[in-house]
């Protein structure tokens, strides 16, 4: 039974498509540049300098709920 159970691991390890690979790079990529964003944001509201358009605001809310 555990030999099984390694050999599942070491067959997935080994078999990984080269499509996921590149979806994983993606991902992290993607996650990276999310992380750099937030950072932005944070700084702007730290500094003051980040403003909230209402008009646009109230629109994504509305656009959420239809």
């Amino acid at each position: 039974m555990i030999g099984s159970i390694k050999a599942g691991a070491i067959y997935n390890s080994i078999v990984t498509p080269k499509n996921e690979e590149k979806k994983n790079e993606q991902l992290t990529q993607t996650q990276s540049s999310g992380n750099s964003k937030i950072k932005e944001l944070t700084a702007m509201i730290q500094k003051g300098e980040y403003k909230v358009d209402i008009d646009v605001l109230s629109k994504k809310i509305a656009d959420s709920l239809i």
